[in-house]
């Protein structure tokens, strides 16, 4: 059945400098209460306000805007750290124990964000620190339970001491999103840094990053089993890939479990040169979507390697955002995210995107599946990003809802101003 695509605007360009990223999730394992998140974003890597609104008829009418940007902005009063608190919500329904799961991470930043930044960005300076956190929301509660994701010897997050060196420099991890087996457990990877994955696998991390180990990322793979209170926590032995192959380590591993038991995970590469960074990629050296798997339960994974079709085509692709989602109305898993040509530059192009259904015994993607969601329109900038956005299945219509904001549409030097457009993916055939 052919995947079939409509698509609206439904905020305009803004003028102010600022763009609008939203999602929606309902808020009960049935019915068609809704809640929407609005993220004010003018700055890279960062967001202004949330703001939140109700919808108690699937999104037909809306509460009014309220903001809740004082639950995820933290500032100390002398400057000498900030601290952002990403997605702390749980809106991922686990049937199997009847509640809510979801990933949080907290970002503290050293001096603030501005200084933290520029010398990252600058001279590879790490000057702010990320951890994870897996967040469970009963059937009937409102607020998730944040638990802190351990995954070697640290202190926890003192509020009264954020920039404690033994909880800032330990168990440092980069999120993504869950996802539920069919067993119950919540399969989940993240990006500790290279340097400690390799100490984990006992090998020299500058034989895969010469360079700044610390500031790029491996990969690990949680499994949390529920024992009737709270989840317990094992973790994969990590996976490294060489700057010779993406410059910036894996980024954004994003997991899911296949009908034959394989645990699959898709992340980005990237291929940009960084003179202030010392990589060692070369010029030319394609950019693809990067996988690897697991068939014994998450212990070990193979050694990353690029991702393709059945048909055995590499899948080119921008260092991008991508995601998995098992939908209830067919029972088929979809992969969304940029498929691109072979000219890649590191982050860019960023369009155009596109969804596909995987198959369910090797991980592959099924090509003859593939269907663009949308792409650059004649007037917009090559410079154009459609590659952050959030999704939903309709629980009346079955259609995949896909949000995101078109950054950089006009050129980059307007970034922030841009539409927010909303997607329907048909998946069933039904309309």
């Amino acid at each position: 059945m052919a995947i079939k695509i409509t698509g609206e605007v439904v905020i305009g360009d803004s003028t102010d400098g600022s763009y609008i990223d939203m999602g929606e999730q309902y808020t009960a394992p049935a019915g068609l209460r809704r809640i929407r998140h609005k993220l004010v974003t003018r700055e890279s890597d960062f967001y202004n306000d949330r703001l939140v609104q109700y919808s108690d008829d699937n999104g037909r009418t809306w509460s009014g805007e309220e903001s809740v940007y004082g639950d995820d902005f933290l500032a100390a009063p002398d400057g000498s750290w900030e601290i952002m608190n990403h997605s702390y919500t749980a809106n991922i329904y686990n049937p199997v124990h009847k509640h809510f799961v979801g990933m949080g991470m907290q970002r503290i930043f050293k001096g603030g964000r501005d200084k933290a930044y520029h010398e990252y960005w600058s001279n590879g300076q790490r000057g702010f620190s990320d951890h994870c956190f897996l967040m469970v929301r009963g059937e009937n509660e409102e607020t998730a339970v944040p638990h802190f994701i351990k995954y070697e010897s640290g202190a926890d997050f003192d509020p009264e001491n954020p920039l404690d060196g033994n909880y800032f420099n330990t168990n440092i991890a980069y999120f993504s999103i869950p996802f539920v087996a069919k067993n119950g457990d919540v399969l989940f990877a993240f990006g500790p840094p290279v340097s400690t994955c390799c100490r984990i696998l006992g090998v020299d991390p500058h034989d895969y990053f010469p360079n700044y180990p610390d500031n790029f990322c491996g990969l690990i793979v949680g499994r949390a089993v529920w024992n009737g209170e709270h989840y317990d926590l094992t973790f994969s032995r990590p996976a490294v890939i060489s700057n010779l192959q993406s410059s910036r380590g894996i980024d954004e591993p994003m997991v899911a479990e296949l009908e034959s038991g394989r645990i699959l995970v898709v992340f980005r590469g990237s291929n940009v040169q960084a003179p202030n960074w010392k990589t060692r990629i070369e010029p030319g050296t394609p950019g693809f979507k990067w996988y690897c798997y697991s068939d014994d339960g998450g212990k070990t994974f193979t050694n990353p390697a690029p991702w393709h079709f059945d048909d055995g085509e590499v899948i080119y692709s921008s260092a991008t955002f991508s995601q998995f989602l098992r939908a209830n109305s067919t029972g088929k898993l979809y992969w969304v995210g940029n498929m691109t040509g072979h000219i890649i530059n590191g982050n860019y192009p960023r369009w155009p995107l596109n969804i596909v259904e995987v198959d369910e015994n090797y991980g592959t993607a099924k090509k003859d599946s593939l269907t663009v969601i949308d792409t650059k329109r004649d007037w917009e900038s090559a410079d154009l990003q459609l590659s952050n956005f959030t999704m939903l299945e309709d629980r009346e219509s079955g259609d995949i809802e896909l949000w995101l904001a078109k950054i950089g549409q006009y050129s980059n030097k307007e970034v922030y101003r841009a539409e927010t457009w909303k997607y329907r993916i048909n998946i069933t055939g039904k309309l």
